[in-house]
């Protein structure tokens, strides 16, 4: 057993690393999420700072259900291509069922540019976080008192 513990604990302090200063994402066993930026870290607890005015939360590292950092943001430019593609096909489609087409073709290719642009810009200023989970110990113990005596729980994650 004490083979077991100490080789999660030092998975744990291996996989968790330094992440003073770093974006994280945390899930608790108590189902709540914190995303911030963790301002102190010790062997027991993170504090996170969720928001810039100063709110920081505690989280205590036997309650970490998922630990994830944050790589930075991405845009989305190829989906609002697509998108603007998708739109093109049809507004085209469309105005073919209704109408004929411009048998001159002078106009189609500036609305084609153009719609396909406008996805293009719209998906360029759309941004999502890309999270990466950090891993952490495949056993942990947690030793919490009770009113008459104390409660040994052991978690195994598979």
């Amino acid at each position: 057993m004490l083979v077991v513990v100490f080789g999660a604990a030092r998975v744990s302090a291996e996989g968790r690393g330094d992440l003073l200063g770093k974006r994280i994402r945390v899930q608790t066993t108590g189902a709540t999420q914190v995303v911030g930026l963790v301002v102190d870290s010790d062997a027991d607890s993170l504090s996170i700072q969720s928001d810039p005015d100063g709110s920081v939360s505690r989280v205590a590292r036997g309650e970490v259900r998922r630990l994830e950092v944050s790589r930075g943001f991405r845009r989305h430019t190829i989906q609002g291509l697509v998108g603007g593609v998708v739109a093109w096909g049809a507004v085209v489609g469309l105005y073919a069922a209704f109408d004929t087409l411009d048998e001159s073709g002078v106009g189609e290719p500036l609305f084609i540019g153009g719609v396909v642009a406008a996805g293009g810009l719209v998906g360029s200023l759309i941004k999502t976080e890309r999270w990466e989970p950090v891993p952490g110990a495949v056993v942990s113990l947690r030793v919490l008192p009770r009113r008459r005596g104390v409660q040994a729980e052991v978690v195994l994650a598979f």
